[in-house]
């Protein structure tokens, strides 16, 4: 994020409304200007490819190991010694390190992520999805630096595990931070949830508690979090608190930014689809301000110094950028900017030129399968969730029964697909069709673009309880 004077005086912070300009699907103009469309092509790709393969049919084990995403935030970022790409798979043995100025995350396929800070080396050990698409288990091993865990809820049996110097943090479905200091020391916060933190001994850490680990994985006391004005992530958790109330989930849009001073702003931008427009400015001390200018160009301002510092917009679908201003900041501090929106869970699609919202729903499923003629052929989406969208095909052509179940996720700049389960004739083939399908016509599966920058993926039920997939992002 850039630094810069300050701004002049902004207006206060009044809605402005408009109305989101909307684009077809599914028979009505269908290119990749629609979210619904690239994913019905995916599956008909992946049922003709898959169909040829469907001889190699031998008992396949599970779970099924799956990639991870690089969600590249700030150069440098290196993967393995080589500068990081956005987008790019991240696989076991694979290591990921920020540089002095670097900002990344890893986004795993059921929506979790490792959000990391400058001067920080994470290595994967695993990712494994169970037989539905949901996660089996994930391990990482942190060498040094500092990285801030969102686990989505996990399945009965699944683990998700961090693993620093002399000791690990297991947890199932939470929010929480480890630092692993140049000393080889370690101290674990935990913001939502609990945290099963394993030394010389072993201690439940729950939230807005801490606990240090010295470099023989001696565990010290459980505390309250202490405060940390150059910690962005606790920041950040707050905020995301901030904006949970009346919004929908998956439009969740959470930022952390490194210390700025007195005198200095930074920006944060989002792209909103729609609805009412939440923000929060969230920093430990002294006294920070918020302006956003929305897609009109208006300056909205917010004035009231008290952490998290808040604001409601209804506006049009577009660019929201968020100033944030160090007014009496001496030596510096860390800030984090959440927004979300009250974008309901429909099927109608924006594309502004800008912003981008596509959908695919049951209901549109089912009308196109119709329109086509296709019998004996099921397509749906599973389940909802904030992070990701998982799609199921079944088929029973000429008297042979096929499934596929692919979750679907923000692998930004791309579109993610991970094929978590194949069958035929009710044996599950899904480690050779992975192996055949990795890489088809010389374009990976698993990084899909979809002709703009995907920011969020996530699945809801609209109304009368329609399932949806939808995808967020910008152009």
């Amino acid at each position: 994020m850039a630094t810069q004077p300050p701004p002049a005086s902004p207006a206060p912070m009044v809605p402005q409304q408009a109305t989101p300009q909307k684009t077809g699907c599914l028979g009505r103009g269908c290119g990749f200007g629609c979210g619904g469309c690239l994913v019905a092509l995916l599956l008909v790709v992946l049922l003709i490819v898959g169909g040829g393969y469907w001889f190699f049919v031998v008992q396949a084990a599970a779970p099924i190991t799956a990639p991870a995403t690089l969600v590249l935030i700030n150069q440098p970022v290196k993967v393995n010694g080589n500068p990081g790409t956005p987008g790019q798979s991240l696989v076991a043995n694979d290591e990921v390190a920020t540089e002095a100025t670097g900002h990344a995350a890893i986004d795993f396929p059921d929506g979790s992520l490792i959000r990391m800070a400058p001067d920080t080396d994470v290595k994967i050990s695993g990712v494994l999805l169970q037989k539905n698409g949901n996660l089996q288990s994930a391990e990482v091993t942190q060498k040094v630096g500092r990285t801030f865990i969102n686990v989505a809820h996990l399945a009965t049996g699944a683990t998700f595990k961090v693993d620093g110097h002399s000791i690990s943090a297991t947890v199932r479905g939470t929010q929480y931070e480890v630092l692993v200091r140049k000393n080889q020391t370690n101290l674990i916060k935990v913001f939502d949830g609990t945290v099963h933190v394993s030394g010389q001994t072993s201690v439940d850490v729950k939230a807005n508690q801490e606990v240090d680990v010295d470099a023989n994985g001696k565990v010290s006391t459980v505390r309250a979090i202490q405060r940390d004005p150059s910690d962005p992530f606790a920041l950040m958790s707050q905020c995301a608190k901030a904006v949970s109330t009346g919004t929908t989930p998956g439009t969740l849009q959470v930022s952390g930014g490194d210390s700025i001073s007195t005198g200095q702003t930074a920006e944060v931008d989002y792209n909103a689809p729609g609805g009412t427009l939440s923000v929060a400015l969230c920093y430990p001390g002294s006294f920070m301000t918020l302006s956003v200018i929305d897609p009109n160009g208006t300056e909205h301002a917010s004035r009231n110094g008290a952490s998290p510092v808040e604001g409601n917009l209804s506006g049009p679908a577009g660019l929201y950028r968020a100033i944030v201003h160090a007014i009496d900041v001496a030596g510096g501090e860390a800030y984090a900017v959440a927004f979300a929106t009250s974008a309901p869970c429909s099927s109608d699609s924006v594309d502004t030129g800008g912003a981008v919202r596509q959908t695919l729903s049951n209901s549109q499923i089912a009308k196109s399968i119709s329109e086509s003629g296709a019998s004996g052929v099921t397509i749906y989406v599973d389940g909802t969730s904030a992070t990701s969208a998982r799609i199921v095909y079944y088929s029973n052509v000429g008297g042979v029964p096929i499934s596929w179940t692919i979750d679907f996720y923000a692998a930004t700049p791309n579109l993610g697909a991970v094929i978590t389960q194949v069958t035929v004739r009710g044996i599950n083939v899904t480690t050779q069709v992975v192996t055949n399908l990795s890489s088809f016509g010389g374009q990976s599966i698993s990084s899909i673009p979809s002709g703009y920058i995907v920011d969020r993926v996530y699945s809801c039920a609209g109304a009368n309880g329609d399932g949806m997939m939808v995808v967020e992002g910008h152009r």
